[in-house]
């Protein structure tokens, strides 16, 4: 189930701020990427999820505009869902994060609909880069 995490300063960036929801079945690192993201001036955690199908019950409830997904959640694979979001947000920033370094998973995943593939481990700003990246290329600064 989705589980509401609490926002941060107040935020006034030109395109809108972030609002995103991390699909991440490691509950420790979902934690320390919502605290990390909310430590940013243009992004907020609005929730964190630990399947697919969590993440899908927050788009009424939370109204999240970006998502970070591991590539596989508690109850399969992150491909199908990041397909299920864009066609549900087709505006939405998806950047999937993950500890897998594989082209053609890579290629499944952009092709699917997101944005970016970012390592975890690499540093936080490869991740919270690749968000604004996504989010100017879809306009929205």
């Amino acid at each position: 189930m989705a589980e509401p995490v609490a926002g941060g300063a107040t935020r006034a960036p030109s395109g809108g701020e972030l609002r995103v929801v991390i699909g991440e079945n490691n509950a420790d690192l979902a934690l320390t990427l919502s605290l990390l993201l909310d430590a940013e001036a243009d992004m907020s955690c609005v929730a964190t999820a630990s399947s697919a199908s969590a993440v899908l019950q927050t788009l009424e409830a939370h109204d999240p505009n970006a998502f970070v997904l591991d590539l596989s959640l508690d109850d399969g694979p992150s491909v199908p869902l990041i397909a299920a979001l864009r066609e549900q947000r087709p505006r939405a920033v998806i950047v999937v994060f993950t500890g897998h370094k594989n082209s053609v998973l890579e290629q499944h995943c952009l092709r699917a609909g997101a944005n970016a593939v970012v390592l975890k481990s690499g540093e936080i700003e490869e991740l919270t880069d690749a968000l604004r990246r996504a989010a100017q290329h879809l306009g929205w600064g």
